[in-house]
């Protein structure tokens, strides 16, 4: 048997990456062909975070997310180079790799979507194909004249693009508007068709596979509590639904429209009806998806998990320490020698604690004032302790703080640096020129060049300046590293950078 396994979808762009890196290294590998539908167990033990395609198994390890496994193969195996060897070509090459993969679900959701969120991603699809249109004004590669990381990463733009545009007949590139780009991927699908799969059998496979988009959204904010016990349920009940991130300080149309009373997040709507309030949406899921229980079949624990979340509800939006030292002593009486509040089945009332299982120490740490100690609530914390435990795959991760990370990485290496404060209500012509495609913080300046995205930046300065190493020297553990960064960058992504 093969010492390389590859788990993938012979019709997928990020698994079609991963057999390109393998073929340009010389290196045999056996394919496993997932079903989506009924994942594989060593599928789900070999990525148990995402549960996702592609996973390269190597001497019996995983290693997940292609970009990632593109660069392990770089480093663990002999053969022509994918990564260039200077740092900064490196650095430019991640730059635009992140780029084009960060691009793609606007580009998905641009042929699937409807209404107003097609029309915010057109918009970004566009802006991504004048960005790449004005890249490729005569060059053939994105980092130097070698083929590389960043090329066989935008095989999705190259092959994909056209055949989701011929699935979903939404045209976005066109040889008018796009002639740079549209030349650039005329000739990258001839000079690589050996690696490509077949066009026509791709076409028969996403005409199959694709379906209409889930008729439930979820209007939320990704760290509200009260947006999370929705998903939480929805994931519960194995309902596929569309996520609309929303922003309070400049609220979308939608919300306003689907919310009018209160305004606020979170709001289900199914089937265009809009349902309002955490704990009614969650008893609407109950009832009418089909799936796991949520609420108790028997009538007297039913009511006693809705008194329960009514409680939560209730304590949480009382102010006072008083009344909330009340709530923890209430609490931890209840929790006496019991983990679950009604019967022996996680369900409602359970969900409905979140904010006190996971948000109140968070909401500690981050204000300085402690209202939960050992000493006065045991039972609560030990309850408290065992949820977040056993609940983890549901919860968002704790630490957030991108830009704290990016000036301690720089500590580390005992870097002098010059620290420019920009204004992002109104911005440097400085940033403008060296991050022209983000226009965003941070940006790294080295030597009168400059470096973009916090994770590209971190790598750059690991393999360019003396001290003690960032990134792990062995590959696997070099792609762990890469994998749980990029999982933390894309869970905190929805934030704004500052």
């Amino acid at each position: 048997m093969a010492e390389v396994k590859l788990l993938g979808l012979s019709y997928s762009p990020f698994n079609h990456r991963v057999e390109w890196a393998l073929k340009i290294k010389g290196v045999k590998y056996e394919f496993i062909e997932e079903d989506l539908q009924n994942k594989s167990s060593l599928l789900l033990e070999s990525n148990p975070i995402h549960k996702k395609i592609p996973v390269l198994i190597h001497n019996g390890k995983p290693i997940c997310e292609s970009m990632v496994i593109l660069e392990y193969i770089d480093e663990a195996f002999e053969g022509p180079s994918i990564l260039p060897k200077d740092p900064y070509d490196r650095a430019l090459a991640r730059f635009w790799a992140k780029y084009v993969d960060d691009k793609g679900s606007a580009v998905w959701k641009s042929f699937f979507f409807k209404g107003e969120e097609q029309e915010k991603a057109k918009e970004e699809a566009y802006e991504m194909l004048k960005i790449l249109d004005n890249e490729f004004k005569d060059k053939k590669y994105f980092v130097g004249d070698k083929f590389g990381f960043a090329d066989i990463v935008a095989n999705g733009a190259a092959l994909y693009l056209g055949i989701l545009e011929e699935v979903s007949g939404v045209v976005l590139a066109t040889s008018e508007k796009f002639p740079n780009f549209c030349a650039w991927r005329d000739e990258y699908c001839i000079q690589n068709k050996e690696y490509f799969p077949s066009r026509d059998e791709l076409l028969i496979r996403y005409r199959a596979y694709i379906q209409p988009m889930a008729d439930v959204k979820l209007i939320g904010l990704w760290y509200s509590p009260f947006s999370r016990r929705v998903e939480w349920a929805l994931k519960i009940k194995g309902v596929e639904y569309e996520y609309i991130e929303d922003d309070l300080h400049n609220k979308s149309l939608l919300l306003l429209q689907s919310n009018p009373i209160h305004k606020a997040v979170p709001v289900l709507i199914h089937n265009g009806k809009p349902l309002c309030e955490s704990s009614v949406i969650l008893e609407y899921i109950d009832e009418t998806f089909e799936g796991p229980s949520i609420l108790p079949k028997e009538p007297y624990d039913r009511s006693l998990a809705r008194f329960w979340a009514k409680f939560f509800d209730d304590k949480e939006q009382e102010k006072a320490k008083e009344e909330v030292y009340d709530m923890l002593k209430v609490l931890d009486n209840e929790l006496k020698n019991k983990k679950i509040f009604v019967g022996e089945k996680f369900g409602f009332v359970d969900i409905v604690a979140n904010a006190a299982a996971l948000w109140l120490g968070v909401l500690e740490e981050a204000s300085g004032v402690v209202l939960v100690t050992r000493e006065k609530y045991p039972n609560f914390c030990d309850w408290r302790d065992e949820y977040c435990t056993q609940n983890k795959k549901y919860l968002p991760p704790r630490d957030e703080l991108l830009a704290h990370y990016q000036v301690y990485i720089q500590r580390i290496k005992g870097v002098e640096y010059e620290y420019i404060e920009d204004d992002l209500y109104n911005k440097s012509s400085l940033l403008l020129e060296s991050n022209p495609i983000h226009k965003n913080i941070p940006v790294l300046i080295h030597n009168g060049k400059p470096i973009c995205e916090s994770m590209v930046i971190v790598e750059y300065i690991d393999k360019t300046f003396e001290g003690p190493s960032i990134i792990p020297k062995d590959p696997y553990d070099c792609a762990i590293a890469r994998f749980w960064a990029k999982f933390l960058d894309d869970k905190t992504s929805r934030e704004n950078n500052t």
